[in-house]
């Protein structure tokens, strides 16, 4: 608002910041998503729980693993808080 008062186009940050509130919430929600879902208790043997992580926890993963990726680099190095992977993965 600050911006559009004084005449500066401000549209690029809007965007970005639109993007960054939205993947924040759609990260929140796979979280959740994820949380119930390993805290479901599958009844039966070995098997039907290695189904259940395979067809149900591993897709959850993936979403939150995708959204993470994706807000790595929509925050400035020095806001993130976290190891990014591509440092843990080139860690000396």
């Amino acid at each position: 608002n600050g911006a559009k008062a004084a005449g500066v186009d401000a549209s690029a940050q809007t965007a970005l910041l639109k993007e960054l509130t939205t993947t924040i919430t759609q990260f929140q929600a796979a979280l959740a998503d994820l949380d119930k879902a390993l805290a479901h208790h599958v009844e039966g043997d070995a098997h039907a729980h290695a189904v259940y992580m395979r067809d149900k926890v591993l897709p959850l993963m993936a979403e939150t693993r995708r959204l993470g990726d994706k807000l790595e680099t929509l925050v400035a190095d020095d806001l993130w808080p976290l190891p990014t992977y591509r440092e843990m993965l080139f860690m000396r």
